[in-house]
């Protein structure tokens, strides 16, 4: 982003950057294994169904409700699975 600005404007499009650990879901809440909506970057690359994300729920240690609130997020962000670019 840098180098086409200073090609396109002449000037560089910012001069501080700040960054933090902080990310969060499509719901706005904070993402975090004890609440169970991260997703496995490895599952990302190669793909997985929905039943194989909902059976990581319940590999973890998480509350049976906080297990039922992850399941119903996984169905609704993605209600196929997650296809990746390597998936068969």
């Amino acid at each position: 982003m840098v180098m086409l600005s200073l090609k396109l404007l002449g000037t560089v499009p910012f001069t501080e950057i700040f960054c933090h650990g902080l990310i969060r879901d499509s719901d706005g809440r904070k993402m975090s294994k004890s609440l169970g909506n991260v997703i496995n970057p490895l599952d990302v690359i190669g793909g997985i169904s929905l039943e194989k994300l909902h059976e990581g729920l319940t590999k973890g240690n998480l509350h049976p409700s906080e297990v039922e609130k992850a399941a119903k997020y996984q169905k609704q962000a993605f209600p196929k699975g997650v296809r990746g670019p390597f998936s068969k």
